[in-house]
Formats: structure tokens, C-alpha cells, sequence
């Protein structure tokens, strides 16, 4: 259906602009005049890129502003205002994403579709899980209490993911510095040395011979393997911009050991405090873990079989073992919550348990292995200048 531009004024005569989703330009007059509004003008409005850019200078709306939208729209409806109000406010007081958003949102209501129909028209920002509870929040006439939840258990969640990401960025940083220093020992430090032992006529073998070897290697192919890495760099790039690259990408790395009971623990609590939230705001068993398939990325296709176990009438936790998606003691938490009715507390309970476990885990994680990386940087190092220096110590006592 195509999107028309408007200008009108609305009942107090106040100027106002906005997008509309109408068949012709005579039902977006008709649509405004039953809200009131005095038509000025209206035109076709210009169809959005739907091809990927690859490079763009506008920044793009993270999910960290969502957040903060959802919360201010939250507060803004407690205050008494309308949902239309709300949204005309936000347009004026958030940044240039968000408020091309909130006008976006606020003229598809005005063209008579509901809160969670508008919210689908930007999927990208706005979850599955969202439109979920937004759509079950307007039958039940609370939105500003399901917002206001959603805020904070979006808050929540981008907590426990940036101390991940800090968790697992800090060893990270240190494998590139090693790799950095190693490499600018071999292409800058280990040519002086070695043209000294080559002036005396040395032959250099074992370990002395193997970092000048190495050294020359560096040397003699640096725009080769420079161009190397930035073709793999590139290619990456544009790979890994496919969802199905990225998925298989996650699958990969989640079966590494030393990443593996961190990704375990970080689906659990993922998993627990996504459907304690649905459930415990009205959407049924079997749509919740529709939606939680829909977002989980590389591990939708476990949940797709939980989901097909549930909708067969099978009890969840039946599933989930099946699947092996969550830690044996989660399963069972969860089933006495199902067998108890109380689902939805029982999984907030086992997400806060697996929280404080992960957080624990990633603790210990950064405690060794920062001490274990500069030890290793230093024996490494260490270790060449000793390989070094005792090549020029055994042709200084040639010479003597």
C-alpha cells in the first residue's frame, strides 16, 4: 500500500505534518477529516532504499535508544497523555533516528492501525517479543505498565551483554597486542640483529635460526600479506552482513571451549527472562516461544523444535530436554514451575540464578586470564632476546 505525505491543520489549528498509509489521496483526506484535521496538502511519499548500504553517514538507531525511547514513551503515558500526544512529543525531543520513527509511528496510528501494527513497520528495532506484548497490552487497555516493564527488562538485558562483551573483549585485546608485538620484534628488532650475525658469516640454526627465518618471511612478503588480510578483512565484511553467515559464524564459535559454557549460560538467562516477561504479561506459551524462535538468531532452529513439541500438545520442559537447550538444573526448575502453574515466576527466578552465575563465571575468566596473557607475552619475548642475544655472545667469543 503506498504511503502519502500530509500537511493539515488539526482541531485547535495547529500546523501539522506527518505519513499515512492509504490506498489513493482522496481516502488519506477522508481518513483526516474524521480526525478532525483540515487537509493543506498531500503527495506520494518517496519509497525507502530496501537494498542494504554498506556505507552510510547517518547514524544508525541502536538498540540502547530504543530503550531509552521506550521508557520516555512509558513515563510520557503515566503522565496522562495520549498515545498521539505522546509520540508528537518524543518526535520533537529525540535525536534525528528516533524521531523520523516516532512520526513514522505516530502517522500509521492516525491512518487507524493499532500501536503494535505500526511497531512492525520497523522490525529491526522493535522485536518480535515486543509487538507481542504491545498488542496484548492494548486489548487489555495497559500499555504504559508493559512498556515501562519492557524498559526495564531491556535495560536489564543490555547490562548483562555489554559486561559479556567487556569480559570477552579484554582478552581479545590482549591476544592482538601480543600478536602486534611479536610481529614488530620480527619486522623491526630481529633485522638488526640478524644482519650483525650474517656480517660474521655465521650459519644460524635451531631456535636462533627459526626467528631469523621467520623475520625474513615478514620482511621480504609484507605487501603480500598485508593485501592478504585486508581481502580477508573485506570479504568478511560483506559476508557476514548475510544473517545466514552470522548464524553459522555463532555456531561455530559457541562450540569453542572456552566459549562454549559462557554462550550456555548467556541463552539460559536470555531464555528464562524473555519468557518470564511474555508470560507474565498474557501472551500464551506457544506464542512466546514463537517469538523467542524468531529472535535467538543461530540457535532459532532448537527452539523451532520446542516450539513443534509444544504446539503437538508435549509439556516445554519434555522439549527442551529433548533439544538440550538449557542446563539440566534450569529444566528442572522449569518444570516444577509448569507443574506448579507459575511458570512465568519460576523463570524469572531461574534467569536471576544463571545471571549471577554467569556474572560470577566472567569474573573469574578476567581474573586469569589477563595475568596468564602478560606472563605469556613476556616468556615469548623474553625468550627471542635471549635466543638473540646469545647468537651475538657466542660470535663475540668466536672473535675473541
Amino acid at each position: 500500500m503506498p504511503t502519502f505525505n500530509y500537511k493539515a491543520l488539526d482541531s485547535e489549528g495547529a500546523f501539522v505534518v506527518g505519513e499515512i498509509e492509504a490506498p489513493d489521496k482522496r481516502e488519506v483526506t477522508r481518513r483526516l477529516e474524521r480526525l478532525g484535521y483540515v487537509m493543506l496538502d498531500t503527495a506520494a511519499a518517496k519509497q525507502a532504499e530496501t537494498a542494504p548500504k554498506f556505507f552510510t553517514f547517518q547514524r544508525a538507531v541502536s538498540q540502547r535508544d530504543v530503550t531509552v525511547f521506550l521508557r520516555e514513551l512509558s513515563l510520557v503515558l503515566r503522565a496522562g497523555l495520549t498515545l498521539d500526544d505522546a509520540l508528537l512529543l518524543l518526535a520533537g525531543e529525540e535525536k534525528r533516528g528516533l524521531a523520523v520513527v516516532s512520526r513514522d509511528l505516530r502517522a500509521a496510528i492516525s491512518g487507524g492501525q493499532s500501536f503494535a501494527d505500526a511497531l512492525k513497520r520497523h522490525p529491526r528495532m522493535f522485536g518480535a517479543d515486543l509487538i507481542a506484548m504491545v498488542r496484548v497490552a492494548e486489548a487489555a487497555g495497559n500499555l504504559d505498565k508493559i512498556l515501562e516493564s519492557v524498559g526495564e527488562e531491556r535495560l536489564r538485558t543490555e547490562r548483562l551483554l555489554d559486561k559479556i562483551s567487556s569480559s570477552l573483549r579484554y582478552p581479545a585485546v590482549l591476544f592482538v597486542a601480543a600478536i602486534s608485538v611479536l610481529v614488530f620484534f620480527l619486522v623491526v628488532v630481529v633485522p638488526q640483529f640478524a644482519g650483525v650475525l650474517r656480517d660474521f658469516g655465521q650459519q644460524q640454526t635451531g631456535m636462533v635460526g627459526v626467528v631469523i627465518g621467520a623475520s625474513d618471511f615478514f620482511v621480504n612478503n609484507g605487501d603480500v600479506i598485508l593485501g592478504t588480510i585486508a581481502a580477508i578483512l573485506a570479504v568478511g565484511f560483506v559476508v557476514f552482513r548475510r544473517p545466514a553467515s552470522r548464524k553459522f559464524a555463532l555456531r561455530q564459535v559457541s562450540r569453542l571451549p572456552g566459549l562454549r559454557g559462557i554462550l550456555l549460560l548467556r541463552n539460559t538467562v536470555m531464555f528464562c527472562s524473555s519468557l518470564s516477561t511474555l508470560l507474565g504479561h498474557g501472551v500464551t506459551l506457544t506464542s512466546a516461544l514463537r517469538v523467542q524462535a524468531d529472535s535467538q538468531g543461530a540457535f532459532a532452529g532448537d527452539l523451532d523444535r520446542v516450539v513443534e513439541g509444544v504446539r503437538r500438545g508435549g509439556r516445554l520442559v519434555e522439549s527442551l530436554a529433548e533439544v538440550g537447550y538449557l542446563p539440566p538444573l534450569a529444566i528442572k526448575m522449569l518444570r516444577v514451575g509448569e507443574e506448579s502453574g507459575e511458570i512465568a515466576i519460576v523463570a524469572r527466578r531461574t534467569a536471576d540464578f544463571y545471571e549471577a552465575k554467569l556474572s560470577d563465571r566472567l569474573d573469574r575468566l578476567s581474573g586469569i586470564v589477563g595475568p596468564a596473557a602478560i606472563v605469556g607475552i613476556a616468556a615469548i619475548v623474553g625468550g627471542l632476546i635471549v635466543s638473540i642475544l646469545s647468537a651475538l655472545l657466542s660470535v663475540n667469543q668466536i672473535i675473541g
